[in-house]
């Protein structure tokens, strides 16, 4: 814990966060295990009603102040007694801004008397002269307590409740709270009392459209208390105009009003599409409460939102260009991580319901095959009210329009029968029959069930439908979508670029255009390039309200960041696409990959509690994360570099025979990353071979001499190595080497290899988090019996063992070959060696049998 670790060093500790953030709980956590230490702790305990009763967070320590110790210094002179005892001594403040006045000049003093060691918690406000300037005189850290993120929440509700929650429960619980502890777990624990939340097959979902129920009334109404009546009226009128212009504010409520509500963290200001500034109610849960009790009330005006201003889409300027773009990126990325982005995030939300409702009236007044396409294209990316869809797919006139949007109604309609329906034959007869009713749509019908298929089974070995075109041009570029995302399964990124609009005369459907680029730059290699594109596509996405394009793009960032190790970028990215809700039907797969990629860093086996059941159990995938191979390999504990090698080349080899290339090709790299193995490295470079690709090839040929453990060839390529995309990659190799040699009982090895990854990353400066990636302890797989036989195997022979223990040689022979083949060794020394260097719980007892023999 770094409060603990500043503490050690003798520092002072600001423990700033706002209110409900955990500041209180950390410092109560922080003291207890102090004085677990054996340090005494003198605590004082703050709060609004007491910060005017003089001496109140010094009687809060509870000493005994008898009548001759008088005002500050006669209390500073007891406590400087108790002080110099022998022992370690602090002081902890929470709330610091509440504190009166004399505790603060009898703390002051003391702190220049005896230079003691002070940790406070204070709120996350500007600068508060009347406390920051008694406590400055000694330096001091800050520990920022951040708003909760989406992993976190998920964490938390399993933890109150007992069960994990659906994704759209964890979405709304971070929203509502704007990631603030104490409100979420108010929410939580009111969701399920007052029934929104209900409990299926293991996991909470949604029983409510909204989270906010009478029991929160309490809450959110101590979060106003001490509001002035202009601030409360100015809340209530902001609530009923959502996010609006801050000019537009500070002309009707006031500038003063609006200071003091951000001031106490009730407003929130985020940037418009057309770069202006909005302020909205924060957090959200205080909109819901407020807006509730307003549109209720007589008392409200509608001439109090005449002048709401619709903010406009506008034009952004472009973004400077840099000579380094992957660290311009992830500069922004960083920039936004450290931001409160929950206010974003209901902006966001709110125009897209709005955007919603737009389109379900327009279709609801003319339920013509336009204004159906228009909302069924909205729930391709967007949450989906499953009730509207089924309407629309039902009471649509499909009778009357143009061909093309006949096309898309029934290929949404496909699409919702295999997704939600789980009806891959119904979704299959479905375009079947379009292509009989409509000859002309023939091709494009089937084009999609080809593609259905291809997505869900395995690609077909003879793709001639795709490949020959009829002479006209499909509809929208329909055909030349589904050959770019084929060419990506398989593993042709030239191929899906050429679809993908780069050539002249070829154009995708546009919604899939930047998908297919930036996956094809991917599988390419040229993942910098890809990170790039998506985050600017991500940031237009979220101007455009595009759920769609938000969430393929946050996909393929979040590889690219994966791939250079930079896991805490990529989870923030996932779990900023996780907290906009369950996302529509088109993009569902993704969303699911998301979630396994979000917990490799702490995969847990299928069968514990943890999360991946619940997103079902398909085992290969046309993309990256979409199968659960990469999560059943981060979660395995293998016994053996060969069995780690032998199980991730089975994984390679059913999605080579699906047709899923790209799959193949990913998991591949990631396991060579986390145990290197001469099979999966085979298949890595034929894949690649194949295809005449070129990228990789320093880490192949670094993997080889590594798993051959070839140290002068080694050193020779890492001294030679010149930097590229894959220079990450490299050094989780090289860790995963060292471990191969442990487990291959070769400690030597294993020793120089650390000490060149050690070099290899001081040279490139590798930034990513090394993937911690553990093996079983060697021998764990063993028999006691096998235990025994290995460790004196070394040093006597067959016929010396089998007296010994007495028992047969072909016994003997049987232990020792089972023994080798388990442990993955070649030689009796080096089995020996292997299990007489292994952690001491899993050969002590053999151990002890073993020297008592002896």
């Amino acid at each position: 814990m770094s409060v603990l670790d500043y503490v050690a060093k003798g520092l002072g500790v600001r423990i700033v966060g706002a209110p409900g953030s955990g500041r209180t709980s950390l410092l109560k956590s922080v003291v207890a295990k102090l004085e677990e230490d054996g340090a005494t702790v003198y605590t004082m305990f703050a709060a609004p009603a007491l910060a005017t009763v003089p001496f109140a967070g010094v009687l809060s320590l509870g000493l005994d102040l008898r009548s001759r110790t008088v005002g500050i210094l006669g209390i500073v002179d007891l406590l400087s007694v108790q002080m110099a005892r022998t022992g370690s001594h602090l002081i902890a403040i929470d709330d610091l801004e509440n504190l009166d006045r004399e505790s603060l000049a009898v703390v002051d003093v003391l702190r220049r008397r005896s230079n003691v060691p002070l940790i406070t918690t204070v709120n996350d406000r500007p600068f508060q002269p009347r406390t920051s300037g008694y406590l400055g005189s000694i330096p001091e850290a800050t520990v920022s307590l951040a708003p909760l993120e989406y992993e976190q929440i998920s964490k938390l509700i399993t933890r109150i409740l007992g069960h994990p929650a659906e994704v759209n429960v964890v979405a709304n619980v971070l929203t509502k709270s704007g990631g603030n502890l104490r409100l979420a777990v108010r929410i939580i624990q009111t969701a399920a009392l007052s029934g929104r939340v209900t409990l299926k097959d293991g996991r909470w979902c949604m029983n409510s459209p909204k989270l906010m129920n009478e029991h929160l009334n309490g809450t959110v109404e101590a979060l106003l208390q001490g509001l002035r009546p202009e601030e409360v009226r100015a809340l209530n009128k902001m609530s009923l105009l959502g996010p609006s212009p801050v000019d537009r504010l500070v002309a009707t409520v006031g500038e003063d009003v609006l200071d003091h509500l951000e001031y106490n963290g009730l407003i929130s200001v985020i940037q418009g599409p057309d770069q202006s500034l909005l302020a909205a109610v924060f957090p959200p849960i205080v909109d819901d409460y407020l807006r509730a009790h307003t549109l209720s009330s007589r008392r409200i005006l509608r001439s109090a939102v005449a002048d709401h201003v619709v903010a406009e889409s506008g034009d952004h300027p472009a973004r400077a260009t840099k000579d380094d773009m992957l660290s311009a990126s992830i500069s922004v990325l960083r920039k936004e991580m450290g931001s409160n982005h929950a206010a974003a995030t209901r902006y966001f939300q709110q125009r897209r319901d709005a955007l919603e409702e737009s389109c379900y009236q327009r279709w609801q007044c003319d339920r013509s095959l336009p204004t159906a396409v228009a909302l069924l294209r909205f729930y391709w990316g967007a949450p989906v009210d499953i009730r509207r869809v089924q309407e629309v797919l039902r009471r649509t006139d499909t009778d009357r329009g143009e061909s093309a949007d006949l096309f898309l109604f029934t290929l949404s309609l496909a699409w919702w029968q295999f997704s939600h329906e789980k009806n891959l034959p119904g979704a299959i007869g479905t375009m079947q029959a379009l292509s009989s009713r409509e000859p002309g749509l023939q091709f494009e019908a089937e084009g999609f069930i080809a593609f259905l298929r291809a997505s869900h089974g395995s690609l077909p070995h003879n793709a001639e439908l795709l490949a020959n075109d009829p002479g006209n041009e499909s509809q929208g570029g329909i055909i030349e979508t589904i050959r770019g995302m084929l060419a990506l399964y398989r593993l042709d990124p030239r191929e899906a670029q050429s679809k993908a609009g780069l050539n002249e005369g070829a154009s995708v459907y546009p919604p899939f255009e930047a998908f297919i680029q930036g996956m094809a730059s991917l599988s390419s290699g040229r993942e910098e390039a890809a990170l790039v594109m998506a985050i600017e596509c991500r940031e237009k996405a979220l101007q455009n309200v595009d759920q769609f394009a938000f969430v393929s793009q946050s996909y393929i960032a979040a590889l690219a960041l994966l791939h250079h190790g930079l896991f805490d970028e990529a989870e923030y990215l996932m779990g900023r696409a996780f907290s906009l809700g369950k996302p529509g039907f088109l993009v569902e797969s993704l969303h699911v990959a998301m979630l396994r990629l979000s917990s490799l860093r702490d995969a847990v086996p299928a069968t514990s509690t943890g999360v991946t059941p619940g997103f079902g159990r398909r085992d290969r995938g046309p993309f990256p994360g979409i199968g659960t191979g990469l999560h059943d390999l981060a979660a395995s504990r293998p016994a053996s570099a060969r069995a780690f090698d032998e199980r991730a080349s089975r994984i390679m080899e059913k999605s080579l025979a699906r047709g899923f290339a790209l799959e193949a090709m990913h998991t591949g790299l990631f396991a060579l990353g986390l145990l290197p193995g001469p099979r999966v490295r085979g298949h890595l470079l034929a894949i690649l071979e194949d295809r005449g690709m070129t990228v990789h090839q320093q880490l192949l040929t670094v993997a080889g001499a590594a798993i051959e453990m070839d140290l002068p060839r080694l050193r020779q390529l890492l001294d030679t190595y010149v930097l590229d995309g894959d220079t990450f990659q490299v050094a989780m190799l090289l860790r995963g080497a060292e471990q191969r040699c442990q487990l291959s009982g070769e400690p030597a090895a294993a020793s120089e290899i650390r000490k060149a990854a050690k070099d290899f990353s001081a040279r490139f400066g590798v930034v990513g988090t090394l993937l911690d990636f553990r093996s079983e302890p060697p021998g764990s797989s063993l028999t006691l019996r096998e235990i025994e036989v290995a460790l004196v195997a070394g040093q006597q022979s067959n016929q010396d063992i089998a007296e010994q223990f007495g028992i047969s040689i072909r016994t003997v022979e049987s232990h020792i070959s089972n023994a080798l083949r388990k442990t993955d060794t070649t030689t009796r020394k080096q089995l020996a060696d292997l299990i007489r260097n292994a952690p001491k719980s899993s050969v002590s007892d053999a151990n002890e049998v073993s020297q008592a023999i002896s």
